[in-house]
């Protein structure tokens, strides 16, 4: 034995003095003293009063104090100062072993107490979070207080882990199902709120269309003119307006019956439709035989050439009617977006187009 405590308690710092070393036995006990403290010292861990580092040249130091005589740190680990060389203090490092490993049992009882607190704390507050009422909520229930009296008696780690991985078994299990249910009840969910979106849409259509010619009607165009005008005044982007009236409209509603107008209006709303296909076209019904078209990011000769089209288009209508055939033409009036000035006077403008239209024969536009 390299050392003990035979002789009475050693002073501190007392050197013990040793005769050389000459027999194998006693160069094989110093290497494996030696070897056991570099061990120590690799493996070390941090304490509350020192680091990991520190502990370890330390034991590399009393290391080489038994194997050569060096100089011994002279107290416990950090201490500076150390012994004479060629003496081997036996006692030190007795005091310096025995001091490390009841620091070590120190911290390690310390933490793992906390680590008891820190898993009590939480089993409280998961018990606390488990709604009452709520499927399964009985067996985590039980689960975790035979948890929380594991983990409050002085039982070992592994049976508090067997606990612990038994109750999150459970939870996940429920959790699971949990997670299984809410995707339903979120699909099912999803599904109304799409089913109600798709109706609302379908109602908001209604509002916006017009019931006889399907087109756009005056209060969604009137939203329509304001947006586009603000946007491509801000975008610096073109835009014509064109307001088309049918010609001598009343005479047909006259002469025919208000149903052959109505029919009238049907086929001259489709081929409006057809003469602006593109999605940027807004095509509605103004207000009784009269219709606005708003044609974006074009220029006025191109809504010029397009009101021709349309006006070829309508003049190749034949609509019958009780065996008699109904023609029919329009005027167009064309105005031009100026960004100079306000939305109603851009509507103004193309209203004044179309009375000239009117007035300088129908059947054609003006601009």
């Amino acid at each position: 034995m390299l050392w003990g405590k035979k002789g009475g308690k050693k002073q501190p710092n007392q050197v013990q003095k040793t005769a050389p070393v000459s027999l194998a036995s006693d160069a094989l006990g110093l290497d494996a003293t030696a070897d056991l403290l570099r061990i120590f010292g690799k493996f070390a861990f941090d304490i509350d009063q020192y680091s990991a580092q520190t502990i370890n040249e330390m034991c590399q130091q009393w290391a080489r104090h038994v194997l050569i005589a060096t100089p011994y740190p002279n107290s416990g680990p950090g201490d500076a100062t150390v012994g004479t060389v060629g003496e081997r203090n036996w006692q030190g490092l007795h005091d310096f072993v025995t001091d490390l490993r009841q620091r070590e049992k120190i911290y390690v009882n310390s933490n793992f107490k906390e680590i008891r607190n820190v898993l009590g704390d939480f089993i409280d507050t998961l018990g606390k979070v488990i709604v009452e009422g709520e499927e399964g909520q009985t067996e985590i229930g039980d689960q975790l207080n035979r948890l929380r009296t594991v983990v409050d008696s002085n039982t070992s780690l592994e049976t508090i882990k067997r606990e612990a991985m038994q109750v999150i078994g459970t939870i996940g299990h429920l959790t699971e199902e949990r997670q299984r249910t809410h995707r339903h009840a979120l699909e099912q969910l999803a599904n109304k709120i799409k089913s109600m979106r798709e109706e609302l849409s379908a109602a908001r259509r209604e509002l916006e269309l017009d019931a006889l010619t399907q087109l756009y009607n005056r209060k969604a165009f009137d939203q329509q003119l304001l947006r586009i005008f603000e946007f491509n005044k801000l975008s610096s982007q073109s835009a014509c307006l064109l307001m088309v009236d049918l010609d001598r409209f009343k005479q047909i509603n006259d002469q025919f019956g208000h149903l052959a107008g109505d029919l009238v209006l049907r086929k001259f709303a489709d081929c409006c439709a057809q003469t602006f296909p593109r999605r940027s076209d807004f095509v509605a019904r103004y207000g009784g035989e009269e219709f606005v078209i708003i044609a974006q990011e074009i220029a006025i000769e191109v809504a010029t050439m397009l009101a021709e089209r349309l006006l070829r288009a309508v003049r190749g209508i034949r609509v019958y009617y009780e065996g008699k055939e109904i023609s029919v033409t329009v005027s167009i009036g064309i105005a031009e977006m100026n960004p100079q000035y306000d939305w109603s006077d851009w509507l103004r403008q193309a209203d004044s187009a179309l009375y000239r239209a009117k007035q300088g024969g129908r059947d054609r536009l003006a601009l």
